[in-house]
């Protein structure tokens, strides 16, 4: 399993992976993006407030999460497909949020902050996978979250971020 992540597809190169450590507490997205003054946020769009905000999710032991940059236009259900479908690619808000207070304010690091996006793929507060979109601009991160559903394709330089193994065998659990 972890070998087809690591092998380069026409659509995907794999890049580096990062460890993202445990998350202690649940994970509320509202209190996150409302309470927390080290990340600067410039937009947290209205779709991602309606499907993430009432969202808990339980404490998660530690997990590796694997960069892949997205070579050509896609939509998610190709890059779905190429990773493996979306139970191999389904990651977490907490996961998104520890990378972000690496690079609270754009500084270089492991998420892009090129202008091009960072996807994650995560359930929203009713189960539906969505492709949530972290982009570096001028005045800081913009948060939207897109349903896979919606037949939006992505250019190439974006880079889909997912988890490849847990640490230490830890599985991750939602609240609903």
């Amino acid at each position: 399993m972890m070998g087809q992540l690591e092998v380069s597809t026409a659509l995907l190169q794999p890049l580096e992976t990062a460890v993202v450590p445990a998350a202690t507490a649940p994970v509320v997205a509202q209190d996150y993006c409302k309470k927390n003054t080290s990340v600067r946020f410039s937009t947290v769009f209205a779709e991602f407030k309606r499907r993430f905000f009432d969202k808990t999710e339980r404490p998660a032991a530690p997990a590796v999460y694997r960069k892949h940059k997205l070579l050509g236009i896609a939509d998610d259900g190709r890059i779905l497909a190429e990773l493996g479908g979306g139970s191999k690619v389904e990651g977490t808000l907490g996961a998104a949020f520890a990378l972000l207070q690496r690079q609270p304010k754009g500084d270089a690091g492991f998420l892009e902050t090129n202008g091009y996006a960072n996807l994650f793929y995560v359930r929203d507060k009713k189960g539906e996978l969505c492709a949530i979109r972290l982009s570096w601009t001028s005045q800081g991160w913009e948060m939207d979250a897109i349903p896979v559903a919606d037949p939006l394709a992505w250019i190439g330089e974006h880079v889909i971020i997912c988890p490849e193994k847990p640490v230490h065998g830890g599985e991750v659990q939602i609240l609903e």
